[in-house]
């Protein structure tokens, strides 16, 4: 296997030009400049939130968005990721057409709008991939990789923060400890797959200095992975943690590894240490039980009631929807508004009582794939999957330093498959970037490229795929300026304003129609029940104005 990065470790090679990555071509302060550019995004992505908005969980989600969104256009702009030919064909292929047809199944969507800023995330999130792998082979993964460490430790410390009582506008007070990421599930998910990297920075780096402070940085991490008592978040920890060893132990007996048992032994203290901290540090979290870590791990495989259950029978209910169209779905992103037709009013997952009645994603990325993209979505989706755990196994089966970064590589893939089974994982913004860089970092070459074509020709898809980002970020702008315009969504005065901004918000567009007197409310409604006709709330404000969907 030729690995594609030097920046794994020292003792790599430098990059092999039959493997299509020739760094000489590469112009090393642009690529430097994208690598920082991604990481500091992270870091910003995981801290930013609206104090207020119609939303609480878009208050979260949308400004994160548009921050990932800016940031990879830019760094794609600088490093030009796809200037030359990839030799991860198999990964480019899939990639390809999971965004072609993601297009396709848009189609069918009610809601074109949540079927853009679902596409959106998709097409980034593989661009930020592609832009992490051009980096990673100038020399600057181990860059990234620290990113993600230092990212995943500042978010764990917003979450400690709040369990400890620490309030702030930029915490949601619904789902804490969920710090600035606005729910503690969403938090729980990046500390499993930030984990493994921090356990590679650890065992992998040149100067014992930085594996201490790897070490470190592994308790905080593991605490707040106790304290969110995310099921999800606790399988998909034990799943990274066992593929991390056992492909380790694969990969010494390929070749050594170069890990000592020292550093080794200073891992597992520090998560048995992050582990005693989340226990016995008190904190202000208003926990139910009197043992309530006890009783999230006896139940951790429990489907028979509570949300276990609830999510099984989410996911046959949405299952349904695949049947009514197995090659388009309903649309990317449109899910919530097309639940109601398989889901009775006693359904767990909806809140009739709210604007907005369910969750914008299913309990699972990959039913979300399937019922929103069909059948060959998510053919496409396990195939990008498949190509990037075949590039893990490569490193395993080579065995030394770059059997410790395979290893690492199917770690995080094992987190991410785990906790995507259960939750949504890469429907958000600051998971995605985070999984694609990780990827990215540790990059690989799986076999020679073949003759490169010309490079001119790949330097039109370089530009070509920064014009669709920006158009992108500018979309994702456009939803963000208009949410801090709106405010908590009270003042019909700044809702106004914020309806101009963005006429496709529904959470703007339903809170108007539902405190203006009909006569000034009926355009409000009418966008209202075009962009979310399932919902009661629109067809509630329909109702009072006496008017239908068809008007």
């Amino acid at each position: 296997m030729r690995y594609c990065s030097r920046a794994v470790t020292a003792t790599i090679p430098p990059l092999d030009p039959s493997a299509g990555l020739d760094a000489t071509a590469v112009a090393r302060w642009p690529v430097q400049a994208a690598a920082h550019l991604l990481g500091a995004a992270l870091v910003g992505a995981i801290l930013v939130a609206l104090p207020a908005a119609p939303s609480d969980l878009d208050r979260h989600q949308l400004p994160k968005e548009t921050v990932v969104h800016v940031a990879t256009w830019l760094a794609v702009v600088l490093a030009r990721p796809f200037a030359r030919p990839a030799s991860a064909r198999g990964l480019v292929i899939a990639g390809s057409a999971l965004v072609v047809w993601s297009l396709v199944s848009a189609t069918a969507a009610v809601n074109p709008f949540l079927a853009v800023r679902a596409v959106a995330l998709t097409v980034t999130g593989l661009a930020a991939l592609a832009t992490a792998r051009r980096v990673a082979a100038a020399g600057h993964g181990v860059a990234l990789v620290r990113w993600i460490v230092l990212a995943a430790v500042l978010a764990a410390g917003t979450g400690l923060a709040q369990a400890q009582g620490v309030d702030s506008v930029l915490f949601a007070t619904a789902r804490a400890p969920g710090g600035t990421l606005g729910n503690r599930n969403f938090l729980g998910h990046l500390m499993a797959i930030a984990l493994p990297l921090a356990a590679w920075v650890a065992l992998s780096a040149e100067r014992g200095a930085r594996a201490v402070v790897a070490m470190l940085a592994i308790v905080p991490m593991v605490s707040m992975l106790v304290l969110t008592r995310s099921r999800a978040a606790w399988l998909a920890a034990l799943a990274a943690g066992s593929v991390l060893g056992v492909a380790g132990w694969l990969a010494h007996r390929r070749g050594a590894v170069p890990v000592s048992r020292r550093r080794t032994i200073g891992v597992g203290v520090a998560m048995l240490a992050g582990i005693v901290a989340a226990i016995a540090i008190p904190n202000d979290l208003s926990w139910r039980s009197d043992a309530p870590y006890a009783e999230t791990l006896g139940s951790v495989a429990n489907y028979r009631e509570g949300s276990g259950a609830g999510r099984l029978v989410q996911y046959r209910r949405s299952l349904r929807l695949l049947a009514e169209d197995p090659l388009r779905g309903v649309g990317p992103g449109n899910w919530p508004l097309r639940y109601g037709d398989v889901a009775p009013a006693s359904d767990p997952s909806w809140a009739f009582n709210d604007d907005i009645p369910l969750n914008p994603w299913p309990s699972s990325d990959w039913v979300a794939l399937a019922t929103e993209r069909g059948i060959p979505g998510l053919l496409a989706g396990l195939g990008v999957g498949a190509m990037l755990l075949w590039a893990a196994w490569r490193g395993v089966r080579a065995g030394g330093d770059r059997g410790l970064a395979g290893a690492t590589l199917a770690a995080v893939l094992a987190a991410t498959l785990v906790a995507g089974l259960f939750d949504a994982v890469l429907l958000l913004a600051v998971p995605t970037l985070a999984v694609a860089l990780a990827v990215g970092a540790l990059c690989w070459s799986s076999a020679p490229a073949p003759p490169s074509p010309d490079v001119s020709s790949r330097g039109v898809v370089s530009w070509l795929a920064a014009a669709l980002l920006a158009l992108a970020a500018a979309r994702s702008a456009q939803q963000t300026l208009a949410y801090a315009v709106a405010g908590d969504g009270r003042a019909r005065r700044e809702l106004a304003w914020a309806a101009r901004i963005d006429p496709f918000s529904y959470p703007i567009r339903i809170a108007l129609a539902r405190r203006e007197p009909c006569r000034q409310a009926r355009n409000d409604i009418r966008a209202a029940l075009r962009l979310a006709p399932t919902w009661p709330a629109a067809q509630e404000a329909g109702r009072r104005c006496g008017l239908r969907r068809e008007e």
